[in-house]
């Protein structure tokens, strides 16, 4: 906390943009809550909303520095040395080997489809142009949910504090294992249940 490391880390976790943009943004790309700012390599226009989180890393930047991502001097970073420096500073924090300034972009997008957003809503705050490559992060993200929707359906379907008592003619059988787990678990009918209304 509090490092021009961490600052990095995250503008670009919280923009999504390229490293060519992200050495860019300062306070001059900020309007109404907003970061305004014209895509380097495309040439998108993207308007992208700062939300509460990054405005607590950003709002100590000085007010007439060139970048929010600048070196000690106040001077904004080269795009080449800032993936050097996010390259180094995770090599410090150890972190996987290749971690750069492009793989905080891809977790940006990933988290971004994590919360449901479409690819034309990642797209506009990202600035992609290829509608192909945002695709592959939703339907990644839309693999979890199912899967995390399939297990709370089997978890209502099945779960065994709501299933009914079992009957008494199971464990009636030459198991010996079934006859122990039969008399242990005092399993009653419907009709013995604890369930019905006393008389």
């Amino acid at each position: 906390m509090g490092t021009p490391e961490r600052l990095a880390m995250e503008v670009l976790l919280h923009t999504g943009l390229r490293r060519s943009d992200a050495v860019r943004i300062g306070w001059k790309h900020v309007a109404g809550g907003r970061i305004e700012i014209t895509a380097q390599k495309t040439g998108a226009e993207l308007s992208i909303p700062i939300r509460a989180e990054l405005m607590g890393y950003i709002k100590n930047c000085p007010k007439e520095g060139d970048a929010f991502i600048a070196k000690t001097s106040g001077a904004a970073r080269s795009e080449k040395a800032f993936s050097a420096y996010i390259s180094e500073a995770a090599a410090k924090a150890g972190l996987p080997e290749g971690s750069s300034p492009h793989g905080l972009r891809k977790a940006a997008c990933r988290r971004l489809a994590e919360a449901g957003c479409s690819a034309r809503q990642i797209m506009a705050i990202t600035g992609h142009t290829d509608i192909r490559e945002v695709e592959r992060y939703c339907r990644e993200a839309e693999k979890k949910l199912l899967a995390d929707a399939a297990m709370a359906k089997l978890d209502d379907r099945f779960d065994v504090h709501k299933l009914p008592n079992q009957p008494d003619k199971l464990g009636n059988t030459d198991d010996n294992a079934l006859n122990f787990l039969a008399e242990k678990s005092a399993w009653r009918s419907r009709q013995d249940s604890n369930l019905r209304p006393s008389a």
